[in-house]
């Protein structure tokens, strides 16, 4: 089987398992059950969704390490690694709205070894993927960055938020905060938005988990991913490398930054 099939694959098993808590145990979504390798409490849906994607790795034997919002760094030996975020956007999954994914890539080192990435919007059923060197895709349908800009800015907004968001909130024809970095991220690639901006006031805002997917989505589409010096994003698989993280579909929005 193929490194994308095995992806999409994983990403149905999460999506079902999903689906699976939320009819058996809807009311016990985001019950915080455990400490995640981030030192935050994980909720009982990030972790069943996270066993079950280790469970099918396990099960089939696969080629990969795995490195995981909840459960960290799991050692198997492998020259490559999967790098999981089993629900990003927790906080809209537990509460019913539907903008959250699963995100999936596999690189042999860090973020800028990412070799195949794969985003499923849960809610819709949509896979979001890329090859390094082959391009990006929805549903099997090649994506591409706006050739024109959209006058859309896809921020975070929220109380931690640098205060240069907000600046650059006020350039933008329309900004949206959706709460969830990996989607939120690919609407660059899919040539919706002209701008995706994460920043905290102190310190960085995202890890690899949440990103690493999206990072080769966005670039395989013709955009940048850069850090906020404005030099080409890498990030190691460290619990402790968070960064703030800029994602363009052209060069010439750099001087929004500026």
């Amino acid at each position: 089987m193929h490194d994308l099939d095995i992806l999409k694959e994983i990403g149905n098993r999460a999506r079902a398992k999903y689906f699976e808590i939320l009819k058996s145990h809807g009311d016990k979504l985001g019950e915080k059950v455990s400490k995640g390798a981030y030192g935050h409490m994980s909720s009982f849906m990030d972790v069943e969704v996270e066993n079950e994607i280790i469970r099918f790795v396990d099960e089939n034997n696969l080629p990969f390490n795995i490195f995981t919002e909840e459960r960290g760094w799991i050692d198997r030996g492998e020259k490559k690694t999967l790098i999981v975020d089993p629900i990003d956007g927790s906080n809209n999954a537990e509460h019913g709205i539907p903008f959250f994914s699963v995100s999936l890539a596999i690189t042999s080192g860090a973020l800028k070894d990412v070799e195949i990435g794969l985003v499923k919007n849960i809610p819709l059923n949509v896979d979001y993927w890329a090859i390094m060197g082959q391009g990006a895709f929805k549903d099997g349908k090649k994506m591409s960055v706006a050739k024109e800009k959209t006058g859309l800015y896809v921020l975070y907004l929220g109380r931690k938020a640098n205060d240069k968001a907000y600046q650059i909130a006020r350039i933008g024809k329309r900004v949206r905060d959706l709460g969830c970095a990996s989607l939120e991220m690919i609407t660059v690639a899919e040539g919706i938005a002209d701008i995706f901006y994460y920043s905290f006031k102190n310190g960085g805002a995202l890890r690899i988990v949440d990103i690493a997917a999206s990072y080769l989505i966005v670039k395989e589409a013709g955009g940048l991913v850069l850090d906020e010096k404005m030099n080409e994003l890498n990030m190691e698989m460290d619990f402790e490398d968070r960064k703030n993280i800029i994602a363009l579909s052209t060069r010439e929005l750099e001087e929004v930054f500026r």
